[in-house]
């Protein structure tokens, strides 16, 4: 039977199949990441000016300005980021694992996950520590001696020990462990199937082939998979929603956390060997976007409904429900606009891949010592929130640039890369302005630092003026722009 098409969209194309180029990597995949990892960004930015709270989770400060909004654009980003995350995590694990085996795969996931969230555990909880029980002090949440002495109030510190952000590297690692077990096991148990009598191996193998039947059969519903795919979470998330709809800092995971973006890997490393239908699957991308629209509007007053009445069954299967057919409606649906628009090879989303995961990694500290320097200022809230995303990201690719790209923490990160020399007087003139952006990053970076610490005190305001006027008027009396000339003698 023919496989049936979806819904004919004149705006949406036809996506293309993903295949990796000359270096190696799957350019809209890599970009699809890129951007959730951004995304990650704008949710933790969000969350000083909520309206309401998620339940468990402890932020620096809670600003005197709030809006709606910020609810709104934090659940949304948050119903269908990790799970994004995580489907891609699995088919990347998947053609790794084609490539290199299990106990290779195994190696790269420990240099890759395991390695930057330890040092991350070492390196920067502890600075989101101090930056974080700044913001309780100043909220009078806590004292000095509590600081010292590590020992807060209970809604703090049972959520004090965790690995706050980082939770995602570690419930990532433990999966690839789960999903390199599994490949052994089956490649040790289609071995010795190998060896046995034909008629030895029909009851046996009863079960693998009604299995390999059924998932020939799928082609005939491709358009509908996001809707099939949805039952199981639906599923998991109605017994427990504690895992999307409340945070638990704790270095133990949360199984039911593993068991339903588990199943997101899962979905990924299954998508993996069948790559080449994938354009087939996510053909009706624009149907999948605006069926999100609905679900997007309806999530919200749900949530608001079951965290007000947390036993009322009706309402939380049918959030259960609306958050995983969000989550996979706008995960196709997202792959299918990354397949048709961001196959192509492109400098600057390579560099923007390649960043993301140190922006990741050193964005929360970044974002709470900013809210915390804006808490108070007579400032509309969605300037605020534009600052605090703006300001992040500049520092963080600041720092990428200057500190990772090119040290080890980069062939930790995502790989060695080499600093290319160019030739062309207008590649020259590129060259040398990048560097200098590096040179002046640094003094950028101290200055900030210095504001922040000055802004605490009376003057604070006069101090900040100050401080940032005086290295932007040094930049703009140092810059020269050099003639071609020189750049080429």
């Amino acid at each position: 039977m023919a496989p049936t098409p979806g819904p004919f969209l004149p705006n949406a194309p036809s996506p293309v199949a993903p295949d990796k180029d000359g270096e190696g990597r799957i350019t809209a995949l890599d970009g699809l990441r890129a951007g959730a990892m951004f995304l990650g960004v704008c949710l933790h930015g969000s969350i000083s000016y909520m309206a309401g709270d998620m339940p468990g989770l402890i932020w620096v400060v809670r600003d005197n300005t709030r809006h709606r909004f910020f609810d709104f654009l934090f659940w949304w980003l948050h119903a269908f980021r990790l799970p994004l995350f995580f489907f891609l995590a699995g088919f990347f694990a998947a053609l790794l694992e084609s490539e290199r085996g299990p106990a290779g795969l195994l190696a790269h996931r420990t240099r890759r996950l395991l390695a930057p969230f330890l040092g991350g555990c070492i390196l920067i909880l502890p600075v989101t520590f101090y930056i974080w029980a700044a913001g309780w002090l100043v909220g009078g949440h806590c004292t000095v001696r509590q600081i010292l002495a590590v020992k807060f109030r209970p809604p703090i510190q049972s959520e004090l020990y965790g690995p706050l952000h980082l939770w995602f590297l570690q419930d990532l690692f433990l999966l690839n462990v789960a999903f390199c077990i599994y490949r052994w096991l089956s490649r040790r148990i289609t071995f010795a199937f190998t060896f046995l009598p034909i008629d030895c191996q029909t009851p046996s193998l009863q079960g693998v082939n009604f299995v390999k039947s059924f998932l020939s059969r799928v082609r005939e519903w491709w358009s509908e998979l996001p809707l099939w795919l949805s039952v199981p979470s639906t599923f998991v998330l109605g017994i427990n929603l504690q895992p999307v709809v409340a945070h638990h800092n704790s270095f133990y995971p949360d199984k039911w956390r593993l068991l339903y973006y588990g199943l997101f890997f899962a979905a990924g490393a299954a998508v993996y060997p069948r790559r080449k239908f994938l354009p087939e699957i996510c053909r009706s991308w624009g149907f999948y976007l605006a069926l999100t629209a609905p679900l997007t509007a309806l999530l919200l007053p749900l949530l608001q409904r079951h965290l007000a009445q947390p036993e009322e069954w009706p309402t939380r299967w049918v959030l259960a429900a609306t958050l995983s057919l969000l989550a996979w409606l706008s995960l196709f649906g997202l792959l299918g606009l990354g397949l048709r628009y961001g196959d192509r090879h492109q400098p600057q989303l390579r560099y923007l891949a390649d960043a993301s995961y140190w922006v990741y990694l050193c964005h929360l500290p970044l974002v709470g010592l900013i809210q915390l320097d804006l808490e108070g200022l007579a400032l509309p809230v969605g300037i605020k929130f534009l600052v605090v995303v703006g300001m992040t990201m500049l520092l963080a690719l600041a720092s990428y640039q200057t500190l990772v790209r090119y040290t080890f923490l980069g062939t930790c990160l995502h790989g060695r890369r080499r600093r290319k020399r160019p030739s062309h007087p207008c590649e020259i003139y590129n060259y040398s302005l990048s560097s200098w952006i590096s040179g002046s990053s640094c003094r950028v970076l101290r200055s900030i630092a210095r504001t922040m610490v000055r802004s605490s005190t009376p003057s604070g305001e006069a101090a900040t003026a100050g401080m940032i006027c005086r290295p932007l008027g040094k930049l703009k009396r140092t810059v020269k722009v050099p003639s071609a000339r020189n750049l080429i003698g």
